[in-house]
Parts: C-alpha cells; sequence; structure tokens
C-alpha cells in the first residue's frame, strides 16, 4: 500500500518555535495574554515538545492553545502535520531502533523505572542522577546509537544517535523551504539542541541551569517572566513595533 504523502504548510513570515510544558504552559502563569502579542496573522507556531502525540493534543485541546503549523513531539522523534496530526513518514523513517530493547535490558538491570508512555519512538525513564550516570557508561561501553536526554533532575529520554528537537526544528523549515525569521523558546535540557541552532533564543525564567550557562551566547535572550510571560516580555522587546519605537 502506497504511504500518503504529507504537504509541509506555508509559514507565515514570523515563526515561533517552541517547547510547551512550562515556557508555554504552567499552572502559575496563564498564557492567553501571549496569543495576541505573537500578531498570529503573521506568526505561525511550531510546538516542540517532548510529550507523544496523544499527549500533545490532549495539552493543546485542554489549554485552549492556537493549533499548531507542525507539531513535534517526542523530544524530535516524531513530527507530525496538518489538522489531525499526521505522522510524516519520511522523518519517521530516520528512527533507528535497532539499540532500543539493549538499552531496555540495561535500564532493567539497573532498577531505572520506564515511564507509562504510548510512543514506539523513544524510551523514556525516571532515574537519579546516579542511575543516569551508570546507564551511560553502559551505553558507551556496548557503543550503542542512542543518545541519552536527562532532564528536570528525574526524566531520562532514549533516542537514535543524532534525533533530537533542533534536529527536528531544521529538517522540517528545510521541507517548507522556509527563510523567514525563526525564534526558538524553551526552558528545559531537551531544549538545548534547539538553542544550539544559532536562532534567536528566548529562554524564560525558570529556565535549567544549563540553558542560564550559555549566557555568553549573544542570539539567547534571557526573560525575567516565567513561562509564557517570560517569552511574551523577549517577543515585545524583539518586534516592537516601529510606531511605537517613535514615540
Amino acid at each position: 500500500m502506497n504511504e500518503k504523502m504529507l504537504t509541509f504548510p506555508y509559514l507565515k513570515p514570523r515563526v515561533l518555535a517552541t517547547d510547551l510544558d512550562n515556557t508555554i504552559v504552567s499552572d502559575k502563569v496563564p498564557h492567553t495574554d501571549l496569543w495576541e502579542t505573537l500578531a498570529l496573522e503573521n506568526t505561525s507556531l511550531i510546538y516542540i515538545t517532548g510529550r507523544y502525540r496523544q499527549s500533545a493534543i490532549d495539552l493543546i485541546e485542554r489549554e485552549q492553545l492556537p493549533k499548531p503549523d507542525i507539531l513535534i513531539c517526542d523530544v524530535g522523534a516524531s513530527i507530525y502535520l496538518g489538522p489531525s496530526y499526521e505522522l510524516d513518514q519520511e522523518w519517521a523513517s530516520n528512527i533507528k531502533q535497532e539499540d532500543f530493547e539493549q538499552v531496555n535490558t540495561i535500564a532493567k538491570s539497573i532498577d531505572i523505572a520506564r515511564q507509562p508512555i504510548d510512543t514506539p519512538w523513544r524510551l523514556a525513564y525516571f532515574a537519579s542522577e546516579l542511575q543516569v550516570q551508570i546507564l551511560k557508561k553502559a551505553i558507551k561501553q556496548h557503543n550503542l546509537a542512542v543518545d541519552l536526554i536527562f532532564s528536570s533532575e528525574r526524566d531520562v529520554d532514549i533516542l537514535p544517535a543524532n534525533i533530537n528537537k533542533g534536529a527536528a526544528l531544521k529538517y522540517v523549515l528545510n521541507k517548507c523551504n522556509y527563510d523567514g525569521e525563526v525564534v526558538i523558546a524553551g526552558d528545559s535540557e531537551n531544549d538545548l539542541s534547539l538553542f544550539n541552532l544559532g536562532y534567536p533564543a528566548i529562554a524564560v525564567g525558570n529556565a535549567c541551569e544549563a540553558i542560564l550557562a550559555l549566557s555568553q551566547n549573544d542570539h539567547i535572550h534571557y526573560a525575567k517572566g516565567h513561562a509564557s510571560a517570560g517569552v511574551k516580555e523577549i517577543w515585545e522587546k524583539l518586534y516592537t513595533p516601529l510606531s511605537q519605537k517613535i514615540q
């Protein structure tokens, strides 16, 4: 059976490529004020999340977020297009899972707990820093073709080598033949690959230490506000209307 060829969308003159949890969505900071500031008639949204597809869709619907032009899930391991969020099969073909079983065996041997998620595109665990160090060492010793991302002091994601949020964003921008303005936003360790792309980036006020440590990079803008308030704060600095600047 022939796979359905998906069409990548036209992207508007500006793109906000953003993480969701604790960057846009937060129990402490409402996000409703952000959307008018973004001027969505001129700005496309690419959501780039660690959540799996259904979890991300549930969050978008529950929080009444604007629908994204592109949804990137599983820390970059899966990409979805269109209003029904259909899987991009070309990117999926890059996901090499040959070493996942061996990683899972190692994780079980050191009592690392598997996260209860429904996705084939990555492995996800809860682990301590010590367990992570043991797992990293074993992965290196066995020369396994995977990357490990440790974030929020407990979350472990195992991805095929060189698959991450940054790689996925580069892929979709290329597929869209996009040459407009891109702004990144994020808060956690699994967003580092986005910040390393060199686009203007918003580090929200609640960003992790690993992102704070990138302060020598001129393209990264550090917000005082947390979550969506921080995104709004920096976006307004980047795109203050000329009429306001003259006043």
